[in-house]
């Protein structure tokens, strides 16, 4: 069975687990960055002090990158409904259980 994708709701990116999976990910890209590698501007920074930037990196993370993909959601949307263009295939084959 072929299903294509026509329009992508734009709210549903939003109040859907997408932003809180990219915040899971900024976490660990925050720690990485302020607390694992090593770099000479953050040994001054106290403990608190990293903590608060990596909450605050993953917060304007989750900000930024949602944007981006309601955008990305958005541009889609216009050329597949407005211009006519296709939109995302997918070939889904029925598995029959015994």
């Amino acid at each position: 069975m072929k299903l294509e994708v026509r329009n992508v709701s734009v709210g549903s990116l939003v109040a859907s687990s997408v932003p809180l999976v990219v915040f899971c990910l900024a976490l660990l890209g925050g720690i990485v960055t302020f607390m694992v590698v090593p770099n000479m501007q953050m040994v001054s920074m106290t403990f608190m002090q990293k903590i608060l930037s990596v909450g605050l990196y993953a917060l304007l993370y989750v900000v930024i990158s949602t944007a981006v993909i309601v955008f990305a959601a958005f541009v889609y949307n216009i050329f597949t409904g407005v211009l006519g263009l296709r939109g995302v295939t997918f070939d889904i084959e029925e598995i029959h259980h015994d």
